[in-house]
């Protein structure tokens, strides 16, 4: 088998051990494995430890989330694992903790750590330690490499390498050679308030003029429908957008950011230094419908970019303001996902928050967004 999922509830050390030998006996000829950690930090760590027994061997990524899926069924609010094992390509695992304190030389850092070979690489972030900048040191000394990931959720994650040595670090990940470019997508969880309008002026990260108005009265001017009951109201973030970020079927890809602060006075609000002249800007909030219409055709997309190849495996990254969270309901991305793409085998986790590759840019981090990729095998 090229590959095999797995996703369960943490009941016992010797449940868990069963799962993880029958997953292993399944994949004889494993390149990777990533696993997923719901439940705490601690659990991680003793999951390593079985995997470096019962995956012995093969190259290893754990990571701390606030979730876990694969395929069949979606996990959020209690101790679960969910994993992937695959037999194509070359996998490298590295830790990454040198030059943390400066973000621009600790992504630099990581880059090298990809090597020269790498055309894929997943890289898995500690909340606390992560920066922006970091994102374009990484650019910087791997330009060429396809890079997404997530953050994780209350520890970092830990590598496993092939001699089966455990280590936790502030960047984590697996570097992938051997392998074509995975298809990957992503899928946005909020809706726009106002269509998006360049902005004009920015003094400091304080937008003050978007599309010949002043930001604040741009704002000013979105209706957000109240809540019913005791609900509190929705959360109106700033969405940004590049005049070129314009996605296959047509539509303009944004992304979000937290409203920082306003100013009455000058009628400016702050979104800070990624709100830049020339950009183009606009307002949106959460909202599961468009979540689910989102999904359903980002998947469907990719679905119809696969043809004519034989997909291996999938993973889904997806943020943990998503989920029941959202949707008010389990399994409701993991559905979708069942729908388009069957019994292949996936995994992932609900994250901090994302990182998607961008076409001739640095990644970028994303906030409410679920990451969907598809590798395949090299024709």
């Amino acid at each position: 088998m090229a590959a095999k999922s797995f996703c369960t509830s943490i009941t016992s050390s010797d449940s868990l051990a069963r799962v993880l030998r029958e997953t292993r006996s399944a994949v004889p000829s494993a390149a990777a494995g990533l696993v997923f950690v719901a439940g705490g930090g601690s659990h991680a760590r003793q999951v390593a430890e079985q995997l470096r027994t019962m995956w012995k061997g093969v190259p290893t990524v754990v990571v701390p989330s606030a979730g876990v899926l694969n395929e069949k069924s979606e996990i959020e609010g209690s101790a679960a694992v969910a994993g992937l094992l695959w037999s194509h390509g070359k996998a490298v695992p590295f830790a990454v903790s040198e030059s943390a304190d400066d973000a621009t030389r600790f992504g630099e850092s990581i880059g090298r750590a990809l090597g020269p070979k790498a055309t894929t690489a997943m890289v898995f972030f500690h909340t606390e330690v992560f920066e922006s900048d970091t994102l374009e040191g990484l650019a910087t000394t791997s330009p060429t490499t396809h890079i997404f990931g997530s953050g994780t959720v209350g520890k970092p994650a830990l590598m496993i390498s092939e001699e089966g040595m455990v280590v936790d670090a502030p960047a984590v990940g697996l570097a992938l050679s051997g392998l074509a470019r995975p298809i990957t997508a992503t899928s946005g969880a909020c809706r726009l308030l106002s269509t998006l309008e360049p902005i004009e002026e920015v003094n400091g990260g304080l937008v003050m003029r978007i599309g010949n108005h002043k930001a604040l009265d741009v704002l000013s001017r979105c209706t957000v429908e109240k809540p019913q009951g005791k609900e509190p109201p929705p959360v109106v973030f700033a969405a940004l957008a590049h005049p070129d970020d314009v996605a296959t079927d047509g539509r303009t890809r944004f992304f979000v950011r937290p409203i920082r602060g306003i100013d009455t006075s000058r009628r400016g609000i702050m979104v800070g230094d990624e709100a830049r002249p020339g950009m183009l800007m606009g307002f949106a909030i959460r909202d599961a419908s468009f979540a689910r219409s989102e999904l359903d055709t980002t998947a469907r997309l990719v679905a119809r970019n696969m043809l004519g190849s034989a997909p291996n495996f999938g993973i889904y990254l997806t943020c943990a303001g998503r989920g029941q969270n959202l949707y008010g309901a389990p399994d409701v991305e993991v559905r979708t996902l069942r729908q388009r793409f069957g019994d292949l085998p996936f995994v992932g986790m609900h994250s901090a928050f994302e990182i998607s590759p961008q076409d001739k840019r640095a990644p970028r981090l994303e906030l409410y967004t679920s990451i969907l990729a598809l590798f395949r095998t090299l024709s």
